[in-house]
C-alpha cells in the first residue's frame, strides 16, 4: 500500500488546491461538533489494471470537488465554514490493498468521510469497512445485482449506477427495437472480462438475450489484463453474428476495438462497455467511434451547470471528464455536501438518513435515491457527432439510435 502525495509530502491535503494553506503531515485533530477541518480520504487505483478507469472517472473528480468546495469557503456547518483536506492511497488495483488502506483511513487517519474505490470488485471488498465505520459509500463505479441484497442490511451504501441486470436488459431492449424494425437479426457474439463486473453483466445478459429470443453464436470470457485480444475478435467474427457485445474494462475496450478495426470486423452493432464513454476512446479512434454503442451515456445539456463542470474539469486536469460516471461521481459528492450542511454537523447516521430520503440539486439535475439506488439515468449510450449520448432507455433527453455503425476506416 502506498500513499500518493499531492504536493510531495508523506501525507498531503487538498486544502492547498482551494482556499487556505495546506496542513501537511498534521497530527490527528480532535473532532467536535464543528471541526477545524473535514478530513476526506480514499483508496484508489493509481497503478495496476484499474488505474486507467480510475484516472478518468474517479480521483480527478475527488480533487476537483475539494477544490470547488474550498474555493467557495468550505462546508457550511451551522453557520461556520469548514475547509476540506484530502488523503489518498494507491490501492494498486488490488482488493487487499484497498481494504488495508480503508482500515488505515478509519483507524489511523481518522477521516470524517471516505470516498469509494474504483470498480465493482473493489467497492464490494471495502463495503464492510464503510459499514463498520458508518460512512456513506457513494459508489459510482459499482454495477452489481447484489446491491438490493446489500442495502437491505447496509443502508450506508448508495449506488449512483445500477444493477448488472438493469444495464444488460437495457442493452437487449435497444437491440429488440432494432430487430423489430428489421435492421438486425437475432444472432449475437458476446465476450466478457472474467472479474466481478464482467461475470455479472454477462450472466445477466445471457438471461436477457434468452428471454428476448436472441441466439448467442459466440460466448466467451477472457482474464483481466489480457493484452492480445485479436484471437477473441477472430473467433467472434467467425460466429457470423449481427451484433457484437463486450462487457469489458477500459484496456480491453480499446484492445477489442483496435483488433476489430485492424481485422475489418464490422458487425451491424458494436457494443463495448467501460471506457467507451471516455474522451480518450474518441481521441484514439477519431471518426471510427461514430455509431459505437456502450454502457452508460449522458445528456450534455441536462443542466447549464454540467457544461460549467466540464470546463472546470478541463481547466484543472487538462482533459475532459468521461460521458457517464464522472459527472455522477461529482453529483454524488454534491449530495454528500448538501446532506451534511442540512444536518449542520458531522453526524454520519443523520447524513446517511438524509441521503436516503432527500433530493439534491446537482450538475446532472435533481438527484435522489430509491432503495439506495439512484433514480433515473442512461444505461446505453452511443457515439454521435463526437459525443457519447444516452440512447436507452427511452426518456426525455434520449437520442435515437443511429444505425448501422459505419464500417471501420483505416
Amino acid at each position: 500500500m502506498t500513499q500518493t502525495p499531492f504536493r510531495g509530502d508523506r501525507r498531503s491535503t487538498l486544502k492547498a488546491l482551494g482556499a487556505g494553506v495546506a496542513i501537511l503531515g498534521a497530527p490527528a485533530i480532535v473532532r467536535s461538533q464543528t471541526p477545524s477541518t473535514i478530513k476526506v480520504g480514499w483508496a484508489i487505483s493509481k497503478t495496476g489494471p484499474f488505474a486507467g478507469g480510475a484516472s478518468i472517472t474517479q480521483w480527478p473528480n475527488y480533487q476537483l470537488w475539494i477544490k470547488d468546495v474550498n474555493d467557495a469557503g468550505g462546508f457550511n456547518l451551522g453557520g461556520r465554514r469548514v475547509l476540506l483536506e484530502g488523503i489518498e492511497y494507491d490501492d494498486r488495483s488490488q482488493a487487499e490493498e484497498a481494504i488495508r488502506a480503508c482500515e488505515r483511513l478509519v483507524s489511523q487517519d481518522k477521516v470524517d468521510f471516505m470516498l469509494p474505490p474504483w470498480g465493482t470488485g473493489q467497492n464490494l471488498a471495502v463495503a464492510p469497512i464503510f459499514r463498520r465505520a458508518n460512512m456513506p459509500q457513494l459508489a459510482a463505479s459499482l454495477v452489481s445485482d447484489r446491491i438490493p441484497e446489500i442495502v437491505k442490511n447496509w443502508n450506508n451504501l448508495f449506488a449512483l449506477l445500477n444493477t448488472a441486470s438493469t444495464y444488460a436488459e437495457a442493452a437487449v431492449e435497444v437491440l429488440r427495437g432494432l430487430r423489430a424494425a428489421g435492421r438486425i437479426g437475432d444472432t449475437v457474439a458476446m465476450v466478457h472480462v472474467t472479474d466481478a463486473f464482467g461475470l455479472e453483466l454477462s450472466n445477466a445478459a445471457r438471461r436477457a438475450f434468452g428471454a428476448a429470443g436472441f441466439k448467442l453464436t459466440y460466448d466467451k470470457g477472457y482474464p483481466l489484463g489480457t493484452s492480445d485480444l485479436a484471437p477473441i475478435i477472430a473467433e467472434a467474427e467467425r460466429a457470423n453474428a449481427d451484433t457484437f457485445v463486450a462487457f469489458s474494462y477500459p484496456p480491453d475496450t480499446v484492445g477489442l476495438t483496435e483488433a476489430s478495426r485492424v481485422r475489418g470486423f464490422n458487425p451491424k452493432v458494436f457494443y463495448v462497455a467501460v471506457g467507451s464513454a471516455f474522451p480518450i476512446y474518441r481521441d484514439r479512434f477519431k471518426e471510427n467511434v461514430e455509431g459505437v454503442m456502450g454502457i452508460g451515456g449522458w445528456n450534455p445539456d441536462v443542466t447549464p451547470q454540467l457544461r460549467q463542470y466540464v470546463a472546470r474539469h478541463v481547466e484543472m486536469h487538462k482533459r475532459e471528464p468521461d460521458r457517464w460516471g464522472s459527472s455522477l461521481f461529482y453529483a454524488g459528492l454534491q449530495a454528500l455536501q448538501q446532506a451534511t450542511e442540512k444536518i449542520g454537523k458531522l453526524d454520519r447516521a443523520a447524513i446517511i438518513n438524509e441521503l436516503d430520503t432527500g433530493s439534491f440539486n446537482t450538475i446532472v439535475g435533481p438527484l435522489r435515491f430509491k432503495d439506495n439506488i439512484r433514480v433515473g439515468g442512461f444505461f446505453v449510450g452511443q457515439w454521435q457527432d463526437g459525443d457519447f449520448v444516452g440512447v436507452g432507455p427511452a426518456q426525455p433527453g434520449a437520442k435515437a439510435v443511429r444505425f448501422p455503425k459505419p464500417n471501420w476506416r483505416a
